[in-house]
């Protein structure tokens, strides 16, 4: 399933002080991001990505993620397991003059059943590849 949210930074936003935003999800795992930012912003805008006091977007704690200009895909394998399944969205923004906006599409696959007595999916997956299927 797909996520989507965007966030309208007020101007003269500090990252002492930053813009921030809740993105409800689902359980299962965040298997890909999409960034995207009007380029009249430059690298004024600044945002980052918290899943219960953990920083996961951009992965370097204390690093703001900008500059995507153009809609810009991020595989990812984080699972989302505890709840609430919420990501908090920080943002910043150094113009002084003009609100800046930012996409943030995250795709969740939801975790698979477990069957009681049923073969394991990757057991099946092996059988099929001796036998050529």
């Amino acid at each position: 399933m797909l996520f989507h949210h965007t966030g309208h930074v007020p101007a003269n936003t500090t990252k002492q002080n930053p813009f921030w935003e809740k993105l409800k999800i689902r359980q299962g795992t965040i298997t890909e991001w999409i960034l995207f930012q009007s380029d009249e912003c430059a690298d004024q805008l600044k945002f980052r990505v918290v899943y219960h006091g953990s920083q996961i977007l951009p992965f370097n704690p204390d690093s703001w993620a900008y500059g995507f200009f153009i809609p810009t895909r991020i595989g990812e394998n984080i699972e989302i397991k505890d709840s609430p399944f919420t990501l908090d969205l920080y943002a910043v923004n150094s113009d002084d003059s003009y609100e800046h906006e930012y996409h943030v599409y995250v795709s969740v696959i939801p975790e698979k059943p477990v069957v009681p007595g049923a073969p394991s999916s990757t057991i099946l997956e092996r059988f099929r590849s001796m036998l050529g299927g």
